[in-house]
């Protein structure tokens, strides 16, 4: 890692320590199929000579071998097969635990757990726990939890939990989490909210907000915002946050492109956009307006640098003000009570003023230029390419 994002990945590995911890489960299932649906094996329907239906039958799953097979937070349960298929309904459809295959109608009400392979209707409704394979309707309510594999409409509404692997609709509204592998919509809003894949929408509005591809939409509100594959780490990601920006007090993105990040901590690996704004700002390659922040720190800065102490660590190209300011190489100015560079091409504005190389003007109390007219000089010294016997003096 850079020395760019020492400052950030401190905080962040202390942060994450405190964070709500994810929920497992392979990227393909994200625990959203009908909970407990009975699958129906050739032949298990088949009477015996006395025409009675045989005993359910339990078919052990075929063993898996490979490091996709490595031990998961959910584990691996044996395949119960059905006796009774599950039977289709259509208008309104009420019970304790209800089992359906396809619903076609108005709505559907269980007082404890509704599973429902198809759901065609108004709205679904259980106390406890709502699950379809294939949701098209205007509502997923469940106090306890809802599970959609796909859910196509206006919400899904809970107190405790909404999950859909494919969420195409209005939002996602609950106290505690919210995920989908792909959302399209408005909004999630929860404690904590989660797209694996990707969002397009409005806002993830929660305590914990977390897009592990492409968010596309208008911004992250939380306490924590985070998106990208893995958190302060890039390792080859491409994946981008377009939006307004990052609200919160923990702001990252792998690739920022929008108008600001306010928070704490903001960072980025690769800024592109108006301001980053913290007490830390930290970014591998920063465009943009501004950092703004007690700390501002970048590997390559191009635009401005505004803290207590700013950091460039390879190249700045812009305006540096502060108390303290660094760049190994700088183009522009840099105004503040210390302002180093080994290399300048612009103008240091400070109590003290130092270049290894100058190529331009120092205004100070003391300046110190290795190549400059004057190596040291009070109030103003100027350095000009005038030949090796300057520059290769140490």
């Amino acid at each position: 890692m850079r020395k760019a994002f020492l400052v950030t990945n401190v905080l962040g590995g202390v942060l994450l320590a405190a964070t709500v911890a994810r929920a497992g489960g392979e990227k393909d299932d994200i625990g959203t199929r009908p909970a407990g649906a009975p699958m129906v094996a050739e032949g298990a329907l088949s009477k015996d000579d006395g025409g009675n239906p045989p005993p359910a039958k339990v078919i052990a799953p075929t063993p898996c071998v490979g490091p996709a097979c490595a031990p998961s937070s959910d584990p691996q349960r044996d395949l119960v097969v059905a006796e009774d298929r599950p039977t289709n309904w259509y208008v309104l459809d009420a019970g304790l635990r209800t089992h359906r295959d396809t619903f076609i109608g108005l709505a559907s009400l269980a007082a404890a757990q509704s599973r429902v392979e198809r759901f065609y209707g108004v709205a679904s409704l259980a106390l406890i726990r709502n699950d379809a394979g294939s949701h098209f309707g205007l509502a997923q309510i469940g106090i306890g939890r809802n599970l959609s594999d796909e859910f196509g409409g206006l919400a899904q509404v809970s107190l405790g939990e909404n999950r859909a692997r494919y969420f195409y609709g209005l939002g996602q509204v609950t106290l505690g989490y919210n995920r989908s592998q792909e959302f399209v919509g408005a909004l999630q809003l929860a404690g904590y909210n989660r797209a694996d894949d990707s969002f397009g929408g409005a806002l993830q509005l929660g305590g914990y907000n977390r897009a592990g591809g492409d968010f596309v939409g208008l911004a992250q509100i939380g306490g924590f915002n985070a998106q990208g594959k893995e958190l302060f780490e890039s390792h080859g990601d491409e994946s981008t946050l377009w939006a307004l920006g990052q609200f919160g007090v923990v702001n990252y993105a792998n690739a920022f492109r929008g108008v600001v990040q306010v928070g704490a901590m903001s960072a980025a690996h690769d800024f592109s956009g108006g301001l980053q704004i913290g007490v830390v700002a930290g970014a591998e390659t920063f465009s943009g307006i501004a950092q703004i922040g007690a700390a501002t720190v970048s590997d390559r800065s191009y635009g401005g640098q505004i803290g207590l102490a700013n950091l460039s660590f390879k190249q700045h190209t812009g305006l540096q003000v502060g108390g303290g300011n660094y760049a190994e190489s700088m183009r522009g100015v840099q105004v503040g009570l210390a302002n180093i560079t080994d290399e300048a091409s612009g103008v240091q504005i400070g109590v003290f003023n130092h270049a290894r190389r100058l190529r331009g003007l120092q205004i100070g109390l003391l300046n110190h230029a290795e190549d400059g007219v004057l190596e040291w000089s009070p109030i103003v010294n100027m350095g000009f390419d005038e030949g090796p016997k300057q520059v290769g003096r140490r």
